[in-house]
């Protein structure tokens, strides 16, 4: 080999090592232009959704506006950043405006199905119409949602120190408020349409119930129940959409409701569904504890009566003067609770009235 030719596989060499050396910074290159090619036709795909759903929401009367909107999270998330939204329609009180301070919506890359949600409140709601208005506040709102066929899969949401005021014409309002407040949802196993509910109250207070019991103790809630039929209302409660879950003869399935506040207790079990003005219809067995103190406080719980009303309800409910509701220590059996044609009755005697549904 002459000495021309010892020089030229020398450069061929150096190239081909060069080559070597630059060969995964190329590849490096293309993968983060592909990747973020990819991330950019999803974000685009994503504010897309956005649109689509604020247009499905206006044709339904419900006009969403979010003047201060961003999407970043580059490179492994997408992060929908909203501040001051505001709300403009039709809801189950009548035309209402409402607004937010602010929320972040966050989903990983490799499963954009599944959203963390974080929002600021106050969440604040006014009726166009009177006077009547709500605003509702936390400490720390945190939700989670995976969606599934265009449908929520399942519903996590955990609310700490929730406070809830409520003003309405010609009435002082109302104040709710609670240590924590956990909601859950998910489609229900082998029941097609229908979803599994779960909501928990811990430390609840309400200071107009407080002044009917006579008693400042904390509430704590639990409620276990099933709704049949609930896709047909999962994009909302409209007055079409529930004749269409009545007509298929949807109900919530109350599994179980259980209240303890203080020395006053009630669980009950049953079955809702709603009539053709759309008012809630079925029956609810309940037991309570406590009754004679709550008698006493309207003054009829003196010299035994409590005892001897909560006897004879007991009967009513289909059990003996003495018998305590089943796994139910020291609880008595109510009679059953029945909402028929716009009235609350318990057992033969009408307790109440229930508004139809909007």
């Amino acid at each position: 080999m002459n000495q021309s030719e010892q020089v030229d596989s020398s450069l061929a060499g150096v190239r081909r090592s060069r080559w070597g050396l630059y060969l995964p910074v190329v590849l490096l290159a293309l993968l983060v232009a592909g990747w973020s090619v990819f991330w950019f036709s999803a974000r685009a795909r994503a504010l897309e959704t956005v649109e689509l759903w604020l247009a499905r929401e206006a044709a339904e009367g419900r006009r969403w506006s979010c003047p201060q909107r961003s999407v970043g999270g580059f490179p492994f998330r997408f992060e929908l950043r909203c501040e001051n939204a505001t709300f403009t329609g039709e809801t189950n009180i009548g035309p209402a405006t409402g607004e937010l301070k602010r929320f972040l919506a966050v989903s990983q890359v490799y499963r954009p199905q599944h959203v963390i949600l974080e929002v600021e409140g106050p969440l604040v709601a006014r009726s166009t119409v009177n006077d009547a208005g709500l605003t509702l506040d936390w400490r720390r709102f945190d939700a989670s949602v995976v969606i599934a066929d265009d449908l929520p899969e399942r519903i996590a949401v955990s609310i700490a120190e929730p406070t809830l005021m409520v003003s309405a014409p010609d009435s002082t309002g109302g104040r709710f408020q609670a240590e924590a407040m956990e909601f859950h949802a998910r489609r229900a196993p082998e029941r097609p349409g229908a979803y599994d509910l779960a909501l928990d109250l811990r430390k609840a207070s309400v200071p107009e119930l407080d002044a009917l019991l006579a008693t400042s103790d904390a509430a704590d809630m639990t409620l276990r129940a099933t709704v049949t039929d609930a896709e047909i209302l999962a994009r909302g409660a409209t007055p079409t959409r529930l004749e269409a879950w009545r007509e298929r003869d949807g109900a919530v399935e109350l599994t179980r409701l259980a209240l303890v506040k203080g020395p006053q207790s009630l669980e009950a079990s049953g079955r809702l569904g709603i009539d053709v003005l759309h008012r809630p219809e079925g029956t609810i067995d309940a037991s309570v504890a406590g009754l004679e103190g709550l008698l006493s406080r309207f003054g009829i719980g003196g010299n035994g009566l409590g005892g001897l009303i909560a006897g004879g309800l007991s009967v009513l409910g289909g059990g003996r003067a003495d018998a305590q509701a089943p796994g139910a220590p020291g609880m008595t059996k109510l009679p059953p609770i029945r909402f028929a044609d716009g009235r609350i009755l318990l057992g033969p005697f009408q307790v109440g009235t229930v508004a139809p549904l909007r």
